[in-house]
C-alpha cells in the first residue's frame, strides 16, 4: 500500500510514525511519502514557529508511537504544572494545578513548537520520504480500474497514493477537494502575538517569582497577556516566552508588519497594568517602569535590531545549533466552520466517491477541525487523530486478514487490489477505518472547540461591568481549588483505550 501525507507538521509526522508502528509490521511493503510546501527545517539558520504548552493527552499519544521524541521534548521543555491567574491591578484570582505527571503520567510541558517538530523529525530514519519544497495543487480520484488517489504538485509531477492524508492545515488543499472550496478557513477577530527572551533579560524581580509561579495569565479589560519559562531552569540562560492576544476587525498583514504599531497598541492595551513585582513607587526612570511595559518593550524589536538567542543549549537535533530572534510573532487566528465530515467514507450518502475510493482520502489536525489555541490542545489533538486513526486501520486489517487468511495477502502492495465489493477487501478496510475514526474523534473534538469558544471569549474586550463580573467569577471558581479531576476530560484522553472501547462496543462483547 502506498500512502502519501500532505504536510510534515507535527501531525503529519505523527501519522508516518503511527503507521511505521502499528501498520508496516501487517504489511512490510508499505510505501509512505510526505510531500510539504516548507523549506526542511534542517535548512533553516534560524528556528521558525512560536510557543506551546504541550498537555499530557498530547505527550501520551507521542509516547504511544515514540519513547525517544518525549525524552527529547521533555530534555527541552519546563514542566509548567501550575498557573497563577491574576488581573491588570495585580491582584491574584487564583492557582490552578495543571497537568501534573502524578495524575495523568506526563507533566505540561511549555516549549518551542519547533522543539517538538524536531522531536518527530528526529524519529524518521530516513528523512528522503519527506519531499521539502513541493506544494500541492490539486487531488483526483481515479474511478476507473482499482482505484486511487493522484495527487498534482506545482512543479507539474503527480504523484498515485492508496490513501491520501490530509495534514495539510488550516489551508487544506486536500479538504479544499473534498468540499470543492467550501468552508474556507475565516479570520475570527482576534490576534495572537507572542515572543520568546533569554530569561537573563527579564526584570529581576520577575525571574526571582518563576520558581513559584512560571506560568502567569493576567486578564485585564482590553485583553490579555500571559507568560512562562520555555526550557529547562538548569539551562545556562533558559527560555521566556510571553504571549498576548487583542480583537481587531481588520486582519493584520504579515507581510508588512509595522512593529512600533504592534508596540503602540499592546501599551495602549496592556502597558498601565500592574504587577505585583512592580518596583515602587514608579515612575518614568526606566527602572521602576511597570513589569509588563517592560516586557512589552523587550519583546516588540523589529527583525532588523531583535538579539538572536539560542533554541535549546542542552538538547541535540536539528535546532539545537540554531538560533531564535526575540521578535514578536504576529498570528491572526483563523477558524474553520465545523465540517460534516473528514474523509470521503463519510461524505453525504457516499455522493463524492465511487465506492471503491471510499475511505481513501481523509483529514487529520488543523485540516479536519481548526483548533483556536484558546485550549492549548492543537497539537495533542492532531497527535491523537494520527494514533487513533492507525490504531483503528491496525484492527480492520488483522480483522481482515485472519476472515480471508488465503485471499488476503495483507503483507503485500497488491493487498489493496481486491475487489470494492468484498467486504474483506482494503478498500472496504479504508472505509471502516474512516467511518470508525470520525465516530471516535468527532465528539471529542467539538467538546475542546465548545471549550475555546468559552475561553476565548474571556480575552476579549469587556466593558467595565463584564470586567469585573468575570474576575469575581474566576475568583470564586478557582477559591474552591477545583480538584485536578476538573481537568480530566482534556488530558485523561487516552487514544488506546478510546480505540479499544470503540472495537469492544462495536463488536457486541
Amino acid at each position: 500500500m502506498k500512502v502519501i501525507i500532505v504536510g510534515a507538521g507535527i501531525g503529519g509526522l505523527s501519522t508516518y510514525l503511527a503507521f511505521k508502528k502499528h501498520i508496516s509490521p501487517l504489511d512490510p511493503s508499505l510505501q509512505i511519502k510526505i510531500l510539504e510546501s516548507h523549506s526542511s527545517p534542517r535548512s533553516q539558520t534560524l528556528a521558525s514557529g512560536g510557543g506551546l504548552g504541550l498537555a499530557p493527552n498530547g505527550l501520551r499519544s507521542i509516547a504511544s508511537i515514540t519513547t525517544n521524541a518525549i525524552s527529547h521534548i521533555q530534555a527541552r521543555g519546563f514542566a509548567g504544572t501550575s498557573m497563577t491567574f491574576r488581573n491588570d491591578k495585580g491582584g491574584m484570582l487564583g492557582v490552578m494545578a495543571v497537568g501534573r505527571r502524578e495524575r495523568y503520567g506526563y507533566d505540561m510541558m511549555m516549549m518551542t513548537r519547533a522543539g517538538v517538530h524536531d522531536a518527530l523529525l528526529s524519529e524518521i530514519e530516513d528523512e528522503s520520504v519527506i519531499r521539502w519544497g513541493v506544494k500541492v495543487i490539486g487531488v483526483e480520484e481515479i474511478n476507473e480500474g482499482e482505484g486511487g488517489v493522484l495527487v498534482e504538485l506545482a512543479d507539474g509531477t503527480i504523484e498515485k497514493a492508496d490513501l491520501l492524508v490530509g495534514a495539510d492545515g488550516v489551508r487544506s488543499i486536500v479538504k479544499d477537494y473534498l468540499f470543492k472550496g467550501e468552508y474556507q478557513a475565516q479570520y475570527d477577530g482576534l490576534t495572537g502575538l507572542g515572543g520568546f527572551l533569554p530569561l537573563s533579560s527579564i526584570p529581576t524581580s520577575l525571574r526571582e517569582s518563576l520558581p513559584d509561579h512560571p506560568v502567569t495569565m493576567i486578564f485585564g479589560r482590553l485583553g490579555f497577556l500571559a507568560y512562562s519559562v520555555a526550557s529547562p531552569l538548569s539551562d545556562p540562560d533558559p527560555l521566556f516566552m510571553w504571549w498576548s492576544i487583542y480583537e481587531t476587525d481588520s486582519l493584520p498583514d504579515r507581510t508588512n508588519i509595522d512593529y512600533e504599531d504592534v508596540k503602540r497598541q499592546l501599551l495602549h492595551r496592556s502597558g498601565s497594568w500592574k504587577s505585583p513585582y512592580d518596583a515602587t513607587p514608579r515612575s518614568q526612570n526606566d527602572a521602576t517602569k511597570g513589569i509588563y511595559r517592560q516586557l512589552i518593550e523587550l519583546g516588540c524589536v523589529p527583525p532588523s535590531d531583535a538579539p538572536l538567542i539560542p533554541t535549546n543549549s542542552n538538547s541535540s537535533g536539528p535546532a539545537s545549533s540554531k538560533s531564535m530572534s526575540t521578535a514578536p510573532r504576529i498570528l491572526p487566528r483563523y477558524v474553520t466552520p465545523r465540517l460534516p465530515y473528514w474523509s470521503n467514507a463519510t461524505a453525504a450518502a457516499g455522493t463524492t466517491s465511487a465506492s471503491k475510493n471510499r475511505g481513501r482520502i481523509f483529514l487529520l489536525g488543523d485540516a479536519a477541525h481548526t483548533m483556536p489555541p484558546d485550549v492549548g490542545q492543537g497539537v495533542s489533538c492532531a497527535a491523537e487523530d494520527a494514533v487513533v486513526y492507525a490504531l483503528l486501520l491496525k484492527h480492520y486489517i488483522s480483522n481482515a486478514a485472519a476472515a480471508s487468511p488465503t485471499t488476503l495477502a495483507v503483507s503485500t502492495t497488491t493487498s489493496i487490489k481486491a475487489t470494492a465489493t468484498d467486504v474483506n477487501s482494503p478498500t472496504s478496510v479504508l472505509e471502516q477505518t474512516a467511518i470508525a475514526y470520525e465516530s471516535i474523534r468527532k465528539p471529542n473534538i467539538n467538546k475542546l472547540l465548545d471549550l475555546a469558544k468559552r475561553s476565548g471569549d474571556m480575552k476579549k474586550e469587556l466593558s467595565w461591568f463584564g470586567q469585573v463580573f468575570r474576575d469575581l467569577m474566576m475568583k470564586l471558581v478557582l477559591a474552591f481549588k477545583l480538584p485536578e479531576t476538573f481537568n480530566d476530560v482534556v488530558f485523561a484522553y487516552d487514544p488506546e483505550e478510546e480505540v479499544r472501547k470503540y472495537i469492544t462496543k462495536a463488536s457486541g462483547r
